[in-house]
């Protein structure tokens, strides 16, 4: 998630906000901020609703098969202490853990829209507005769960959202973030993600509306596949939940990704590492083998 400036910010500084921005049950007035779209944000209705669906795309799976390729190219700084060959396997594992992050999105987003059902967003910029993040600083979680707030008034920041999922058949949005879970994030990040999750779940009706996207509710979610990465319960979704939570079987898709990916690492690493082992050198004064 990254936070970048909004447009319409340095206007917004100098007007006050409207009486719009009051809180309300899901009654919104939209359209006055410009709001800056991303990747997904022109992707319209897809077909009728589909079943028994092969797990991922031949592009998905393209995507997949030229991550170790493209890691194994890449430019890497060598570490003074591992060498050149150990920085290289030290840089490609990092580099495809990183970019199995990036797969996630893409198979969640893949799987559910070919479903039918739903519209798929993706890395979507949107702007919050100083009375919301005024609302998300005093209220409760069960307040912010029912209010909605207008798209009007100073914009305070521009938020990148991973996933905008759009549910055409129970008309709502889930607003979400996606993690890995491998590991507990930093106490820092975790308050950052969650602040960021709270102000987007109450700006995003009258965001999507803006768009031409009308839903009913809006949800935050913290997609945290593996379960570890520590952010509040209400937020999280882990494991098979994920899969109940849309109503489709995404999680199919995400172990296809991750297997092919892994299978493709582990073709590769073993040549690396014999290549790595060949190039150390005995240090100075150790035993003889």
């Amino acid at each position: 998630m990254t936070i970048v400036p909004h447009p319409a910010a340095h206007r917004g500084g100098r007007r006050r906000p409207s009486a719009d921005g009051l809180p309300s049950s899901h009654t919104v007035s939209i359209g006055r901020i410009p709001v800056p779209l991303g990747s997904g944000a022109a992707e319209g209705s897809g077909a009728p609703w589909q079943t028994n669906l092969p797990s991922c795309s031949p592009e998905l799976l393209a995507a997949t098969e030229a991550v170790v390729a493209n890691a194994r190219r890449a430019v890497f700084v060598s570490d003074p202490l591992l060498g050149p060959r150990l920085s290289q396997i030290g840089s490609l594992l990092a580099s495809v853990v990183k970019r199995h992050g990036v797969l996630i999105e893409l198979a969640l987003k893949d799987c559910l829209e070919r479903s039918g059902r739903y519209v798929v967003l993706r890395d979507v910029a949107m702007p919050i507005t100083v009375t919301t993040q005024e609302l998300v600083r005093t209220g409760t979680i069960d307040q912010l769960a029912t209010t909605s707030m207008a798209l009007t008034g100073p914009v305070a920041q521009t938020v990148k959202i991973d996933l905008i999922v759009i549910d055409r058949m129970l008309n709502r949005a889930f607003v979400a973030e996606v993690k890995r879970g491998g590991g507990k994030s930093e106490a820092r990040k975790i308050h950052q993600v969650e602040w960021v999750l709270r102000c987007a779940q109450v700006q995003a009706i009258a965001f999507l509306g803006s768009m031409n996207f009308h839903v009913a509710s809006a949800r935050a979610v913290l997609i945290d596949l593996y379960g570890r990465a520590g952010y509040s319960p209400d937020l999280s979704v882990s494991g098979p939940a994920i899969d109940a939570l849309f109503g489709v079987p995404v999680l199919h898709a995400v172990e296809a990704v991750t297997g092919l990916l892994a299978a493709r690492l582990h073709a590769d690493v073993p040549d690396l590492l014999e290549l790595a082992l060949a190039s150390l050198e005995p240090l100075p004064g150790a035993p003889s083998p």
